[in-house]
């Protein structure tokens, strides 16, 4: 407890002393009345009240009651404590493959249609989280820095269409999109928001176009950054042809080899897997059973779950200048009635008639 001004505490000990003196003085003459009129016996025959006796009780509510007055006067108040902490929030970067891979028919209707189904279902799960968007191939695309506008997310998903799909990049650089998501966390830092974990998933076919050493390599300085790394598959390890959708500057038509045969292209589920064990991450296939993975990225740690209500004892919701005037003038009441002559009931006499 503290108070705003602690100075009136003496003035309040001052006003209690005095209270005490003139509960003494009137005793004092209370007893000299007693006195004069023959004392105590004499006075019990003609007065119930005893005026020579020590009016302790009127003393103590009276102190208590000036005591109280200067406590509220000094402006006391509990000592505020610090107030609990907002729960954390976490950041996720939705990182899907728009290679030309993704528009394989081995999944329908194709597997980067797949992948956008799977990103809704994923942005409907993670509510209260920022998410950012990211489509990559041989390059990457940032779309949009981690939020929590998932409406702006999901109107940005409906852009991402097969005419995405480029024969001049068809490949696809898995390191690139995760350092790329990384940069696209780190610079989305806010000071003023209380950061949770920061997570990367990954939705594509895992068909790299560079060494694995290289995705590794990614991967472990993701990790070191304090990001997990989260998979999902999306294909058939059995794959499939691949054609490209005719749009501007693009004439479409099947993706083909050097030697002119249809281009095969097969889902890298272990190269996924291992991304995702590396990161501290989960693997799940599109086509399989997603709720493990969005229990793991939707539930918070035990230790971040904030408190519900208010935690306070309950005195301390009170104000404390109220509570202790309400109690002097409680006090002062209960002084008054000390002297209160309550009627009585007469007695009831039955006569017998004789």
């Amino acid at each position: 407890m503290t108070f705003g001004d602690p100075s009136l505490l003496w003035l309040g000990g001052a006003l209690t002393a005095l209270i005490l003196l003139g509960i003494g003085s009137h005793g004092r003459r209370r007893r000299k009345l007693a006195e004069f009129l023959g004392g105590r016996r004499a006075l019990a025959r003609l007065s119930r009240s005893d005026l020579s006796g020590l009016r302790l009780g009127r003393a103590l509510l009276l102190g208590l009651s000036g005591l109280s007055l200067a406590v509220a006067a000094a402006a006391p108040r509990w000592v505020e404590l610090p107030a609990p902490e907002p729960p954390p929030v976490d950041r996720l970067i939705l990182a899907l493959d728009v290679s030309a891979s993704m528009q394989a028919t081995d999944v329908q209707p194709t597997r980067l249609a797949r992948s956008v189904e799977v990103a809704r279902e994923l942005l409907a799960e993670v509510e209260g989280q920022e998410v950012g968007l990211l489509i990559f191939a041989g390059t990457s695309y940032p779309l949009a820095p981690p939020t929590l506008d998932h409406a702006a997310l999901a109107f940005m998903l409906d852009g991402v269409t097969p005419t995405m799909s480029s024969a001049y990049d068809p490949g696809t650089l898995v390191s690139v999109a995760i350092l790329e998501a990384v940069a696209l966390l780190e610079s989305s830092r806010d000071s003023t928001v209380r950061e949770g974990r920061s997570r990367i998933v990954l939705i594509g076919d895992g068909d790299n176009g560079e060494s694995e050493a290289v995705v590794i390599a990614a991967v472990d300085s993701a990790h070191a950054a304090g990001v997990e790394i989260h998979a999902i598959g999306v294909g058939t390890d059995r794959g499939a042809g691949m054609s490209l959708p005719a749009g501007t500057y693009q004439l479409g038509g099947p993706v083909t080899t050097e030697s002119g045969a249809r281009a095969i292209s097969r889902m890298r589920e272990a190269l996924l897997r291992d991304v995702a064990d590396r990161a501290g991450g989960r693997y799940a296939n599109a086509d399989a059973d997603l709720r493990a993975l969005h229990a793991a990225l939707v539930a918070p740690p035990a230790s971040t779950v904030a408190p519900e209500g208010d935690t306070r004892p309950a005195w301390t919701r009170y104000d404390l200048p109220f509570v202790l005037g309400l109690a002097a003038l409680l006090l002062v009441f209960m002084e008054s009635l000390l002297d209160a002559t309550w009627p009585r009931l007469p007695a009831l006499r039955a006569r017998r008639v004789a």
